[in-house]
């Protein structure tokens, strides 16, 4: 695993993300809403990201996004398979006939609204026909960083007693997350549609990382919470890390956490105590109780 920049691999990433999202818009379509979209989470895997599986009609399927040979490749419990590869040269309206094709080929031909979620366009994914890069090794080390970092991510969140989401790829911008949860019902009465509706309507703190976008090059680890916060933070004493009050997060930079000595227990002191600053701002109740250490 090596540092990259978001503009260092741009044209890849775009693949991968425009990828992803149609594999998340097929769960979208087949599952029944879990709280907070927990239903359309994309599972890291070996090789990978998955569905999981989708149950669908009689039977069911999985759809893998496989980034050590980059291509996606499906099964359905009926035996048949079906793949295609991300290659050099391929625009993103190719990949999408190439999935529809591939849910055909499996017997399991899921319509998909095919705009793209939370990016930097709009543009169905028919439409999008400019040529990308496709540059494994890129893929890869990018997966490679998911992999450190659900690893920090599960260690740090392990004895967390309260209901938690899992590391989990998502989608919409295509961030390696876990989430914990208060338990406090707070529905988002701000401006929005029906995605902040679902995702904001209970109290939580959120613990990822980010590859990165077109507004910032550097990718990084990030805690949000929700109730979004507001005013002056305390600073977490990692070396690195810093409050962001324009986007009311906290930020380390994955450049920082690779300086040192211990990269996991970096990125776990950061979210602990970047956590324990947010718990107490928002008077988290029973934060004791969900925070205290396990008998094993």
């Amino acid at each position: 695993m090596h540092l990259q920049t978001y503009s260092q691999w741009r044209e890849t990433c775009i693949a991968l993300h425009m990828v992803a999202q149609m594999m998340g818009k097929v769960k979208l379509e087949c599952l029944e809403p879990q709280p907070e979209w927990g239903h359309v989470l994309l599972e890291p895997v070996p090789d990978g990201f998955s569905t999981g599986f989708v149950p669908h009609g009689a039977g069911g399927f999985e759809i893998r996004l496989r980034l050590d040979e980059p291509q996606v490749q499906a099964v359905a419990t009926t035996g048949e398979e079906a793949s295609f590869p991300l290659e050099d040269g391929t625009s993103v309206a190719r990949y999408y006939e190439r999935f529809t094709l591939l849910l055909e080929a499996i017997g399991h031909p899921v319509p998909l609204y095919p705009v793209p979620q939370e990016m930097f366009t709009q543009t169905p994914f028919y439409a999008l026909t400019e040529p990308l890069a496709c540059d494994g090794g890129a893929a890869w080390n990018y997966f490679e960083q998911c992999l450190f970092a659900q690893g920090a991510l599960l260690d740090f969140s392990a004895g967390f007693r309260g209901k938690k989401m899992q590391p989990s790829l998502f989608w919409g911008t295509l961030d390696l997350t876990c989430v914990l949860f208060s338990g406090k019902p707070c529905p988002y009465a701000g401006e929005g549609g029906i995605v902040e509706r679902v995702a904001l309507d209970e109290q939580f703190v959120e613990f990822g990382f980010w590859p990165g976008d077109e507004k910032a090059d550097d990718p990084a680890f990030f805690v949000m919470a929700y109730p979004f916060l507001e005013g002056v933070m305390p600073e977490v004493d990692v070396p690195g890390a810093y409050y962001d009050p324009s986007s009311a997060e906290y930020f380390l930079k994955l450049e920082d956490v690779l300086r040192a000595d211990d990269p996991h227990a970096a990125v776990a002191r950061f979210c602990h105590d970047a956590f324990v600053n947010i718990a107490a701002n928002q008077r988290w109740e029973r934060f004791d109780w969900l925070t205290r250490p396990l008998l094993v």
